[in-house]
């Protein structure tokens, strides 16, 4: 929990949803990672011991890091955190961290099967946080508070009575006609912090979305005769998110990301499963990742109810290999779906073209993708056991619906022996 917490606060500081507008910023957090895991899934672990880190996030985020450090420093915070979330409207700040320790297992085989059989374990811890003017309901105002609300549909009530800027939390002490237990939640929530905004035009506030995911277990790849490949992966899934609007009163008081002691953290037993076939230097492959199996642990009862959900990613994927000597040439093209958004969205094509010596184990790569809203380019540099490669996303467009699109850098680092 101390990373997740980590992570939202440097996502603040570096950088039911709204029915009032278009952007979603679980939808879109959904969108930029699978794009992100294509790229993962591009740079395949093998059957090797490895230890992986990657660190990905938008370009902007350093200035959004100042611009925010100077409002809450300025001697009129009112002005300078309106100002900040003017300037930043319509805007996202995505920030992606993700772990990776890898351990092979003996091989076996049965007839024609061979199967592959890996211990992995990954941590992904990741935040996005869209910035926009948009007319506030009460549920939403209900979201700038982070802790669980009991009766929340009583409070709701409560919250519509009041007049634009009261202060949650002191009119909630005050009023005598809430429950005991209404009563009580207040009591431990600051003053000062929570204030009821005007309902009744656009409001420039924060969607905060952050995410932690741990997961283990035992990941097979196989081989069927010549021509058919995939894997077959069973794991454990740990995960616990986000998510919290952010107010102009709210930066003015200093926010911070409180997570509730009741933390919304599930187990749940997953699997992944691909299935591909192979002819000549021509592979196509479909697969199904992080479907669900079942629940291990739910969620304590008193915790917010999760908003990212349990939606499997579909993925089609389709390669070619071609070598000229020292050279490689291997283009492709995929689809990737889930809840959340579009086939057209998940549409993608490139090529990887590089020179490897001594069992791949030296080389240089350079691949290309191209997809509905960014060009990617992504270097790659083989040293014996070091892996290191570069991303850069650069947008195709200046906006995509209700977000300004920003390039996203990215960065990956494998050792594996």
């Amino acid at each position: 929990m101390k990373v997740l917490k980590a992570l939202a606060l440097t996502s603040l500081l570096s950088a039911s949803t709204s029915n009032a507008f278009a952007y979603n910023v679980v939808e879109r957090y959904t969108l930029l990672d699978d794009k992100i895991k294509t790229e993962q899934m591009l740079r395949p672990f093998g059957h090797d011991f490895f230890l992986d880190l990657g660190v990905a996030m938008n370009k902007n985020a350093q200035t959004f890091v100042k611009d925010m450090s100077d409002a809450g420093k300025a001697t009129d915070k009112t002005t300078a955190a309106q100002n900040v979330l003017t300037n930043y409207d319509k805007t996202e700040q995505t920030l992606k961290i993700n772990f990776a320790l890898g351990i092979p297992v003996f091989r076996f085989s049965a007839w024609d099967l061979k199967v592959q059989p890996n211990i992995r374990a990954f941590a992904d811890a990741a935040a996005n946080m869209g910035i926009n003017s948009d007319t506030l309901s009460i549920s939403d105002v209900l979201n700038f508070i982070p802790e669980n609300i009991p009766y929340k549909d009583e409070f709701a009530t409560f919250v519509t009575g009041l007049n634009t800027g009261d202060d949650i939390i002191v009119e909630c002490t005050a009023s005598g006609t809430l429950r005991v237990e209404i009563k009580a939640f207040c009591a431990t929530q600051p003053t000062g912090k929570y204030k009821k905004p005007d309902l009744s035009s656009k409001v420039p506030n924060v969607q905060l979305f952050a995410k932690l995911d741990v997961r283990a277990g035992l990941y097979n790849e196989y081989t069927y005769g010549e021509k058919f490949f995939g894997n077959l992966n069973l794991y454990l899934l740990n995960r616990t998110d986000i998510y919290q609007r952010i107010s102009k009163d709210m930066i003015i008081a200093g926010a911070k990301i409180d997570l509730s002691k009741k933390t919304n953290t599930e187990n749940s037993l997953m699997l992944d499963y691909k299935f591909g076939y192979q002819y000549d230097n021509y592979r196509v492959a479909g697969s199904l990742e992080e479907l669900k199996i079942t629940t291990m642990k739910k969620r304590d009862t008193a915790s917010r109810e999760m908003v990212y959900g349990y939606h499997a990613l579909m993925r089609v994927h389709a390669d070619a290999t071609y070598k000229f000597n020292v050279i490689t040439l291997n283009p492709f093209l995929g689809v990737h779906k889930r809840s959340g958004y579009g086939f057209a969205d998940g549409l993608y094509a490139g090529a990887d073209a590089g020179a490897y010596v001594w069992g791949d184990r030296l080389g240089l790569q350079l691949r290309g993708m191209l997809d509905k809203q960014y060009l990617t380019i992504s270097p790659r540099m083989k040293l014996w056991l070091m892996q290191l490669e570069y991303s850069l996303k650069s947008p195709l467009k200046s906006t995509d619906g209700d977000v300004k699109l920003s390039a996203i850098n990215s960065i990956d680092f494998r050792l594996f022996f």
